[in-house]
């Protein structure tokens, strides 16, 4: 997957960080620190997440595309406003998240579950944070950690995929 950067891409989504620190305060139980400022004019490089995406091939059973941008938010996300769309998809890298492997694992699964709920579950926005504790048994290891307001969901969710090893009844759970 390639990523590069683009001064609007970037300026939208701090416009949409911006909005949601306004709004919520804090991110579901964590600080919203900021980071310090860093100008970008250019840069691109490219991962290997092919493992990634075999991965939830299985889970999900669906097809998805995904291009990849860099940004300098303090958190990465996805191509997230709100709207559904079958066919667009994007991750955008946050320079200052890491390791690479593990953030995107946690953003690529973000957009396989957008895919495949097509947003029509209950509090999708959260509901999307709370499944990434798959992600712990699929690589085996704690590859996301979460938000401290989901704790209990997750615990939740993380036992149905443990029993049925089936996304739909961790939907359930909801």
């Amino acid at each position: 997957m390639k990523f590069t950067y683009n001064k609007k891409i970037d300026e939208k989504c701090w416009s949409r960080y911006d909005r949601f620190a306004m709004m919520h305060k804090n991110i579901w139980g964590r600080d919203l620190k900021g980071k310090g400022i860093i100008q970008v004019s250019r840069a691109n490089f490219e991962i290997e997440v092919g493992d990634i995406i075999r991965a939830y091939k299985e889970i999900f059973k669906i097809r998805v595309f995904i291009k990849g941008y860099i940004v300098t938010t303090p958190y990465s996300m996805i191509d997230d406003d709100g709207v559904f769309s079958k066919n667009k998809s994007a991750v955008f890298y946050s320079i200052y998240n890491q390791p690479v492997w593990t953030v995107m694992a946690h953003e690529i699964f973000h957009i396989f579950f957008e895919k495949y709920t097509e947003r029509d579950i209950p509090n999708y926005e959260e509901s999307k944070e709370y499944f990434t504790v798959i992600l712990n048994d699929i690589f085996g290891k704690n590859v996301s950690q979460g938000y401290p307001n989901h704790q209990n969901i997750r615990k939740q969710v993380f036992n149905k995929w443990r029993k049925t090893r089936s996304i739909d009844a961790c939907i359930s759970v909801l």
